[in-house]
């Protein structure tokens, strides 16, 4: 069952709704982190380990001010290779690490921007 903050009055209705946005913003900025963190966790643990170059390599990236989280490789020595493991190659079967992780964690993105939104916005509201 959900619960629900009573508002009171009119006073309170425009006071909750004006927390609104700085909620949103905070829940997307905690929900983007969470995300990237995950990704980045399961594609570590799925990305052959040969050399361990290509793993240093992942990283993570959130840009809070678009609303962007990305994982990959972006150091230019490994990226090349980091697409031949995912995708494979004529002499070198697929080993798919980026996107599974991508997948395995994107259904949750919606629950998690919820339950992070609710947070904030009863932290906004104070005692």
């Amino acid at each position: 069952m959900a619960r629900r903050n009573r508002v009171d009055g009119l006073a309170g209705a425009l006071a909750a709704i004006g927390r609104i946005p700085q909620a949103a913003r905070e829940a997307r900025t905690e929900t983007l982190n969470d995300w990237a963190d995950r990704v980045l966790d399961t594609a570590e643990e799925r990305v052959p380990q040969d050399k361990g170059e290509l793993w240093e390599a992942l990283d993570q990236k959130v840009t809070e001010q678009y609303g962007r989280a990305e994982v990959g490789v972006w150091d230019e020595d490994e990226l090349e290779y980091a697409y031949y493991v995912e995708k494979g190659t004529s002499s070198m079967p697929d080993q798919p690490y980026l996107v599974p992780a991508f997948e395995e964690h994107r259904a949750a993105v919606p629950r998690t921007y919820r339950a992070a939104f609710r947070r904030h916005m009863g932290e906004a509201a104070g005692p």
